[in-house]
């Protein structure tokens, strides 16, 4: 679920030794994990749906605080469990928990996609001959194996390139929702408030899932409750914390972006961070920060790539994968599992190709979203069968959570256009197929 930061950040805070971290330091840790450069083309997406897509951030807001309120009571009640596919199978069984391990697995390498095009958005940008349909594809692939061989690399030198990255990433979007207020001009913000002409619900369902997409990683903070003092009482906290955290950031990136940019060019953009700036702060501005960007989305391949490549020796080592994908003697991230994720998303990247940057960037992070937002029904569900022999109050609240959270989660789904349904629904049928076929074996 490459939304934001490196996808590591949960993994890193359980495995390390130090002392645990409080509510601020585990609060940073959700707002950390989404906020990243996963948001770098969003205005560019929802450009075309105009300022009214503000909101659809107050929307996905809403269901992003219902859904992290899932993971809030999975991490009380399940404070061993090591991920998303450990608490769907906790309540849900074997058949489900390697669903959801499948449909993690395939929403990182589609997820990684939209973040090698961010990087190849931001390199045209800087050199526009780079920025046309073909070149912009053999760019995207180029990227993509770049994140490959780095993580190929292992961890330390994954972790190196993270932290090179990070604050060199996170610039751009801080420095627009903070200094590009001084240029903000209201009657751009007011003139593409809804340029479809679309009835306001349409046009909010319509962006609240694209901007559900930056709040992917809101389960970080359930996922490293081991290292939080007090879980009990600081995950649920933190949990809120992050979440509003990154979506006021959000939220204010995007007005500024809107109110800075007309909503025609946005929508046909590159690197719209770097065209804002370029109006706020001059072109020499602009240019810098499109190179953070790229630098940035380049780096979090890298780890993403580490990710994927994990995710399948751990399942394979649990019998949900096929062996050869298992664990070697010696090495940390295989090369047939990092040479799988590298052609699978070089496929993704050649067959989602579009003219328009943004309609690619949106398809491939819809099809993240609905994958994630498949695993997300699945946890409440079995939230809702792991309460049973709680106290009668705890039964009630998590069952209004999980209720909650699974009719914002359906809201979201059925926004979706029918092809993205139909291509998030496809590894759901694989995952069925292969576990059957693991079970015979």
């Amino acid at each position: 679920m490459p939304a934001g930061g490196n996808g590591m950040v949960a993994a890193t805070a359980r495995a390390g030794g130090h002392g645990r971290i409080g509510v601020l330091g585990a609060a940073g840790l959700v707002a950390g994990s989404m906020i990243g450069s996963g948001v770098y083309l969003l205005p560019a997406t929802l450009g075309a749906m105009g300022s009214i897509s503000i909101l659809g951030w107050v929307a996905a807001t809403a269901a992003a605080l219902t859904i992290a309120g899932v993971f809030v009571w999975l991490a009380i009640l399940l404070p061993a469990s090591q991920g998303l596919g450990d608490y769907v199978k906790a309540g849900l069984g074997g058949f489900f928990g390697a669903q959801t391990v499948m449909l993690f697995w395939v929403s990182i390498w589609v997820g990684m996609v939209p973040l090698a095009l961010a990087a190849a958005g931001a390199i045209g940008f800087l050199v526009p001959a780079l920025a046309g349909g073909g070149a912009r594809l053999a760019l995207t692939i180029a990227i993509v194996w770049t994140g490959i061989l780095g993580a190929w690399g292992g961890p330390r030198l994954v972790a190196r390139i993270e932290g090179l990255t990070l604050a060199v990433g996170l610039a751009p979007i801080l420095l627009i929702a903070t200094v590009g207020w001084f240029s903000f001009r209201p009657e751009v913000f007011l003139a593409s408030w809804n340029p479809s002409g679309a009835p306001a619900a349409e046009a909010i369902r319509g962006s609240a899932l694209s901007c559900f997409w930056a709040f992917l990683g809101l389960e970080s903070a359930a996922a490293a409750a081991a290292v939080v003092r007090d879980p009990a009482r600081n995950v649920p906290r933190a949990t809120i914390l992050g979440v509003l955290g990154a979506a006021a950031l959000y939220m204010a990136a995007s007005v500024v972006v809107m109110g800075l940019v007309p909503s025609a060019r946005l929508s046909r953009s590159e690197a719209p961070f770097a065209d804002a700036a370029g109006v706020a702060l001059g072109a020499g501005l602009a240019a810098v920060i499109a190179l953070c960007a790229a630098v940035r989305a380049t780096g979090c391949l890298s780890g993403w790539s580490l990710v994927a490549a994990e995710t399948t020796r751990t399942a394979a080592d649990g019998g949900v994968f096929p062996r050869l994908f298992g664990s070697r003697l010696g090495r940390h991230a295989g090369t047939l599992n990092l040479a799988v994720a590298g052609g699978l998303m070089t496929v993704v990247a050649f067959f989602t190709a579009a003219p328009s940057l943004a309609a690619q960037f949106s398809t491939l992070t819809n099809m993240v979203s609905l994958l994630s937002l498949y695993t997300y029904v699945l946890a409440a569900l079995s939230l809702l069968r792991l309460m049973r022999g709680q106290p009668a109050w705890r039964q009630a609240a998590a069952a209004a959570t999980a209720v909650a959270a699974t009719g914002a989660a359906i809201v979201l789904i059925v926004s979706a256009r029918p092809v993205e349904l139909a291509w998030s629904a496809g590894p759901a049928v694989v995952a069925a197929l292969l576990y059957a076929a693991m079970r015979r074996r």
